[in-house]
């Protein structure tokens, strides 16, 4: 399968379904969750014409907790993607998150699917204007993005985050990384991350026993070295 190619082709479609918000300006949200909710309703009133142009199988909407937004079967294999929207104002937080790492690597491994990161990125319009500017789209498989980009926090049994936009890493995309090479590189990655955490939970244990031992006297959770 050449990820870059279908890659460019859903930006296309994307593209073309958002011309005229591109002119124009979408309208703005009382929050980002909404905001990506007006996106996502857009794309799925596409949806099906998209996977039409382009010769693939359209899938169901899934659920709420899967990891993947929008879906398609290409051949034998399934391709999710999912939709993030992301403010380019830099005094705005952004979390950057996308999915638990366990959901993650069966859908990768288990499924044998192909996961895809649909980014768009928006911003006000002008600064007396709450209309905001869709300034770009774009689309990359999440296993070919630099090993800076993932990021792990201790949320359920982990869960997986982009240090930054799509957008900005774009020339670092490695279009020829094999899915072995993300495995070598992304368990690594993640079983740093639970190596931590079971360091820092060792310790808060002892804490809670030494608290319990001094009678329920002068409490803290120590510092801990990562």
């Amino acid at each position: 399968m050449n990820l870059k190619q279908i890659s460019a082709q859903i930006e296309g479609k994307l593209s073309e379904i958002f011309a005229e918000e591109r002119s124009s300006g979408l309208p703005a949200r009382e929050n980002s969750r909404a905001f990506g909710a007006m996106v996502e309703e857009k794309i799925a009133d596409a949806w099906d014409k998209i996977c039409a142009d382009l010769g693939h199988l359209p899938l169901e909407r899934p659920g709420r907790k899967t990891l993947y937004d929008f879906a398609f079967r290409y051949e034998d294999t399934t391709v999710g993607i999912d939709v993030k929207t992301k403010e380019l104002d830099s005094t705005s937080y952004s979390d950057g998150g996308v999915c638990s790492v366990g959901n993650l690597l069966k859908f990768l491994a288990n499924d044998g699917g192909v996961f895809l990161i649909a980014e768009f990125g928006h911003n006000k319009l002008s600064l007396h204007s709450e209309t905001r500017n869709l300034a770009y789209i774009r689309v990359a498989p999440f296993i070919l993005l630099p090993l800076d980009t993932y990021r792990i926090e201790n949320l359920g049994t982990g869960q997986v985050r982009l240090n930054c936009a799509v957008n900005q890493i774009w020339d670092k995309i490695d279009w020829a990384r094999e899915i072995t090479e993300f495995y070598d590189m992304f368990i690594e990655h993640a079983a740093a991350h639970y190596r931590r955490v079971r360091h820092v939970a060792l310790s808060r244990i002892n804490d809670l026993e030494t608290f319990k031992e001094n009678g329920y006297k002068d409490f803290s959770f120590k510092r801990t070295s990562s």
